[in-house]
């Protein structure tokens, strides 16, 4: 109980601190102040040199000069709770401070970068030289001694390497939106500008890259990558060449399939690069409870099976399955059934997954916990700092992407320091979720700091799940994701379904286009269309519409009568255009006043437009009839209603005359003799 309370504090300080803004400090109207580079940690035993720089902005009218450039550190941080509020107030009180005069002026709406003063942290007056610390500065720029704008930047600085660094796994997480409409146009033209190296879904990748390039010859950089595969497809699509909505054409090799087709080799590139994991998520970034609560378990298998092919092509290496990330994170108890079922022992979850407990006294909360399947099957979810993804959340942060990076980090280091050295062979891990909405010149700075640090061992996320000490409690979840499809947008993908598959089975050749058809009912069945399923409709219409287009095409051309003056004859059925490729079908005749001696069905290949399939009938009697001309694919369905033939005769087959004459004067003998009895009996 005791631990359950402390966690529960823990989990409420950080939540009533995170929403506080975090101003720079003294920014003023005439001078915007950002933090254009910082070391990211000093040691004695290392670099003890503290290197800042600032970009300063006049937004006033009048230059400024006679600048200098202060640094003001204040005392070490104690906890988690201080080291926040100091990222809000800066320092309370200051233990070194130092100033010095840089050249030139401040000119009206330009911005500069001015050098603060190099700062030697193991020799510096209260800087602590018996433990490693963190500590709050702030970097001032004044003109003629007046402050004109400050910030607040953590400080790290080591006096020996840490005895037990603090496990750390990290992912970073690519779900774009749905780019291209049914019609394979592209709806969103930034998306092509997103992908390149400085865009919001291509500078993840391109840091990444950046990152993985400094390595040394055995390095690694364990980080999970979780991509949704439409992604892929939709990259792959744009490099093609694409066209727009109101039909400008991009042919392949220009301008934003240019872009496309770089990011695709960044991505693959990244995929490839040692100790990164792909995560793949099902093709089109379907919400899992949504999908298993509408009965739509077997598109969801097949989801899965193309988003680790479409994946798997672009890495040329097969993916591991044992971690997986839910779209969006939503689960529920069949939602980890399913996951365990396609061999996922660890699932990388949300902060709010489940209710969580504190890794010890005043520490922060347990990164990981069991669920369990309904199966009985264990299940590892990895659980987000909430601190963390609060600092990665708040837009005022994020305006300053180095100072932002250098506050993560900071933070990571006061959670540290909380319990650098656990006893009882407890081992402290804690996860970082990385969304891809992150500012893209965040993302340099911040995979700098999260690799090499020495505080913390960036580990795989499955051998974080094993090696985390205790392991994380049994649990459950907090809040089950019930959503579902609604039936009657369930049945109309299920109807579309079956469509694909009597149009797959009329194909004589090899074909992409059943296959293309089912990924537009999957890009139906993605996340946003839960809610908002009338957008997701547009998909399956432009599906009905093209199996539409192929079942016409086979439709016969019945509009004209037939005339038999003998009896029998031959009826002609004009076919229509089957297009580019031959459609196999079986033409069926049916009515109950006409024999059709070479049979009532034909199986044909329809190779051209016009084609004739021909029938000898014989009329059993006199009249007009209709015939019904029905079309049947391969795997037995109707395409379409039958269509009826109206076949005059005026003359009727002898045979069937003889019979009918044999028939009738049968009848007409055993009548008499009836009638013979009854008059006898009388008499």
């Amino acid at each position: 109980m005791e631990r359950a309370v402390r966690a529960l504090l823990v989990m409420v300080i950080v939540t009533l601190t995170v929403p506080f803004g975090l101003p720079a400090s003294a920014q003023s109207s005439v001078v915007s102040l950002s933090l254009f580079s910082q070391s990211p940690w000093s040691a004695r035993f290392g670099d003890p040199q503290l290197m800042i720089s600032v970009v300063a902005t006049n937004l006033g009218a009048t230059p400024l000069g006679h600048l200098s450039v202060g640094i003001s550190i204040g005392a070490h941080y104690e906890t988690v709770v201080g080291y926040e509020s100091s990222l809000v107030e800066g320092p309370t009180s200051t233990v070194f401070q130092t100033v010095e005069p840089v050249g030139g002026s401040l000119e009206p709406n330009t911005t500069t970068t001015l050098g603060a003063p190099s700062v030697d942290l193991s020799t510096a007056t209260g800087i602590d030289q018996t433990d490693n610390q963190v500590y709050p500065a702030r970097v001032d720029v004044r003109s003629n001694g007046s402050v004109l704008a400050s910030l607040t930047t953590p400080v790290l600085y080591f006096i020996r390497p840490p005895e037990a660094p603090m496990r750390l796994t990290s992912w970073i997480e690519l779900a774009p939106p749905v780019v291209f409409g049914p019609d394979g146009r592209l709806l969103d033209t930034a998306f092509p500008d997103a992908l390149s190296a400085q865009g919001q879904i291509g500078a993840p990748i391109a840091a990444l890259n950046g990152a993985l390039a400094r390595l040394g010859p055995a390095g690694e950089f364990p980080l999970s990558v979780v991509v949704e595969p439409a992604l892929v497809e939709q990259a792959q699509r744009a490099a093609g060449g694409y066209t727009l909505t109101d039909g400008t054409v991009v042919p392949k090799g220009a301008d934003g399939a240019l872009r496309a087709a770089g990011f695709l080799d960044s991505l693959s590139s990244a995929m490839s690069g040692p100790g990164v994991r792909t995560v793949a998520t099902p093709l089109a970034g379907p919400t899992i409870p949504a999908m298993l609560a509408s009965g739509l378990v077997h598109d969801l298998e097949a989801q899965r099976s193309l988003g680790l092919e479409t994946l798997q092509s672009l890495a040329r290496t097969p993916l591991q399955t044992d971690v997986a990330r839910p779209p969006s994170g939503s689960l529920s108890d069949d939602a980890i059934g399913w996951l365990a079922d396609s061999g996922a022992s660890t699932v990388l979850a949300n902060p709010d997954t489940v209710d969580r407990h504190a890794q010890g006294p005043n520490l922060n909360p347990d990164p990981t916990a069991t669920v369990t399947a309904p199966d009985g099957s264990p299940v590892t979810v990895i659980l987000p700092d909430p601190g963390i993804e609060g600092l990665l959340a708040r837009q005022d942060l994020l305006e300053d992407p180095v100072r932002a990076a250098q506050a993560v980090l900071g933070e990571l280091a006061v959670i540290w320091k909380e319990s650098p050295v656990p006893e009882g062979g407890h081992v402290r891990g804690i996860a970082v979720a990385l969304p891809s909405t992150l500012p893209p010149k965040m993302w340099t700075p911040l995979l700098e700091r999260l690799h090499g640090t020495p505080f913390m061992q960036l580990q795989d996320a499955a051998a974080f799940a094993a090696g985390v000490n205790p392991p994380g409690e049994p649990a459950v979840l907090r809040s089950p994701d019930s959503s579902s499809f609604p039936t009657s947008y369930s049945e109309q993908i299920r109807e579309q379904e079956h469509r694909i598959g009597t149009y797959r089975s009329m194909l004589t050749q090899p074909s992409a286009a059943p296959d293309d058809l089912a990924r537009d009912v999957y890009y139906a069945e993605s996340a946003p269309y839960v809610t908002d399923w009338e957008a997701g409709t547009s998909w399956l219409n432009a599906v009905a519409a093209t199996t539409q287009q192929a079942f016409d095409s086979v439709k016969p051309q019945v509009g004209q009568g037939f005339t038999f003056t003998s009896g029998e004859g031959t009826i002609p059925i004009l076919m229509g255009d089957p297009g580019a490729i031959p459609l196999r079908v079986t033409i069926q005749l049916q009515s109950s006043q006409f024999d059709f001696p070479d049979g009532f069905q034909r199986e044909v290949v329809l190779e051209r437009p016009d084609q004739v399939v021909s029938f000898r009938v014989i009329a059993k009697a006199a009249g007009q009839n209709p015939i019904l001309v029905a079309v049947i694919a391969p795997n037995g369905d109707e395409v379409g209603e039958p269509q009826a033939i109206v076949v005059r005769s005026t003359a009727v087959n002898h045979i069937a005359l003889l019979v009918t004459l044999a028939a009738a004067g049968v009848l007409a003998l055993l009548y008499s003799r009836r009638w013979f009895r009854r008059t006898k009996v009388s008499s």
